[in-house]
């Protein structure tokens, strides 16, 4: 099973190491598209429980919010995959000086207080990254991403290899 395992997750690495800005942008807007299409079966179900007298209110107002967000997505993937980077970027840089802030106020108090102090500084360029170049810095996440899947795909192959060969000796 590990041998399946790692083979599953070097096809997975080599994906997402090759994954072209066009694919990322075709996925946004398949995204997009499923959004908008739950938002229209939510307003079916609205429609249908006002009919019905029963409670519908909040499942009309978010049909709506889902159909509006869906559409946007969808005619305007691009964008809407660079905004939401950036979002996420704006969120990783508060993260990240958070983490620096606490590994300051914990230098006392813990051994290891330099782990938070890395952890905060890699979080922080990260959002910077992805604050200043969300395409760019996308595009290199998906990379590391498929290295560490190559890895592990590599590494489970080996045990799984090292895993048979004890079986063979126990038996």
């Amino acid at each position: 099973m590990f041998v399946v395992n790692g083979l599953i997750a070097i096809l997975f690495g080599l994906m997402i190491i090759f994954i072209k800005e066009e694919t990322i942008i075709k996925l946004t807007l398949y995204f997009g598209l499923l959004i908008l299409a739950g938002g229209a079966i939510l307003l079916i179900v609205a429609v249908r429980n006002m009919k019905q007298e029963k409670p519908h209110a909040l499942l009309l107002a978010e049909s709506i919010a889902a159909i509006l967000i869906g559409a946007i997505i969808a005619f305007y993937p691009q964008q809407s995959l660079k905004f939401f980077l950036i979002l996420v970027g704006v969120w990783a840089v508060i993260i990240g000086l958070m983490q620096i802030i606490m590994a300051v106020q914990m230098k006392n108090k813990v051994s290891n207080h330099n782990l938070f102090t890395i952890n905060g500084i890699i979080t922080l360029v990260v959002g910077l990254l992805l604050f200043f170049d969300p395409m760019g810095a996308i595009k290199a996440l998906l990379i590391i991403i498929g290295l560490l899947a190559l890895v592990t795909g590599v590494l489970l192959i080996y045990l799984g290899f090292q895993v048979r060969s004890s079986k063979k000796l126990t038996q």
